[in-house]
């Protein structure tokens, strides 16, 4: 069988099961070895038993035991970096990418490139902390989970792709001490008993969910945010596209002099929240 032939197999096996046929696509391209350019250019290339049994195996795996394609693997790719997941761990997700850009950015037109203290709590496969530390190395970074089985893998991560983030087990700030210019988090915030897709649910639930409306977390860290804050700092958050005006709110309560700014993904849905406290960000 060739590639192609292969390809057009079991996408369409995915898609008959109401799976994403480009999941397909990337699990097989990965098995096969291949970079993207040579995954294009041997479609007519024939596939080896020994590489067809795995593909046979994994995509099964994928369609009909709702297993996500990154814990097959093993790794999930974020920000250009390999991140080692499995079922300890989120799985990354492409709007969190869009939140480590937009931290990036808003520190270079703000912190004039000076060294800056960061924390990012709830830090799971370390995809936030370790990005930022290897794209910027001016920010000095904290990371916490309250799973220690998560903090594994993000340290796992941390080294492997050289970052420097120094992670501490803690739930939100209780085991926190110092005091930061950027604190980044994207919390669970997923209503408790709202249903997910069977593929979700193979992720932990202390990753998912965030209490009855799934806004508990941001209250906690924005009622809690002011004893960890320097006098010029950003918060900048992830959370659900329903849950803008509320976030917006629960950060004016906490922070009534603060410029908030709120952002849509790539996708059009209000994403992102950031918190702007001392001079960082200008009303619009």
């Amino acid at each position: 069988m060739t590639l192609r032939e292969t390809l057009k197999t079991y996408e369409k096996l995915a898609i008959d099961n109401n799976k994403e046929g480009e999941a397909v696509k990337l699990l097989i391209m990965e098995l096969s070895l291949l970079t993207p350019t040579q995954f294009y250019l041997n479609q007519n290339e024939q596939v080896s038993e020994p590489v067809l049994k795995l593909i046979d195996q994994a995509v099964k795996k994928y369609v009909f035991e709702d297993v996500p394609i990154q814990h097959i693997l093993g790794f999930s790719y974020f920000y250009g970096y390999r991140f080692k997941v499995n079922e300890d761990v989120l799985i990354p997700r492409r709007e969190t990418e869009e939140l480590v850009e937009e931290v990036l950015m808003i520190y270079d037109e703000y912190f004039n490139g000076n060294e800056v203290e960061v924390i990012d709590l709830g830090t799971g496969s370390g995809c936030i902390s370790v990005t930022l530390s290897v794209e910027e190395d001016k920010m000095k970074i904290d990371a916490v989970d309250l799973s220690e089985a998560a903090l594994k893998v993000a340290k796992e991560n941390n080294q492997t792709l050289g970052g420097t983030v120094n992670f501490f087990q803690s739930d939100w700030f209780k085991n926190v001490k110092k005091t930061y210019d950027i604190i980044v988090a994207n919390p669970p915030y997923i209503p408790n008993g709202e249903a997910v897709e069977a593929i979700v649910k193979k992720e932990p639930s202390l990753a998912l969910y965030g209490g009855i409306d799934g806004l508990e977390p941001y209250e906690i860290i924005l009622r809690n945010a002011k004893n960890h804050l320097k006098k010029k700092a950003l918060i900048a958050f992830e959370h659900g596209y329903q849950h803008k005006d509320a976030i917006r709110a629960i950060a004016l309560n906490y922070f009534p002099d603060a410029v908030i700014y709120q952002k849509k993904d790539l996708q059009g849905k209000d994403r992102m929240t950031f918190v702007g406290i001392g001079g960082v960000l200008k009303n619009e």
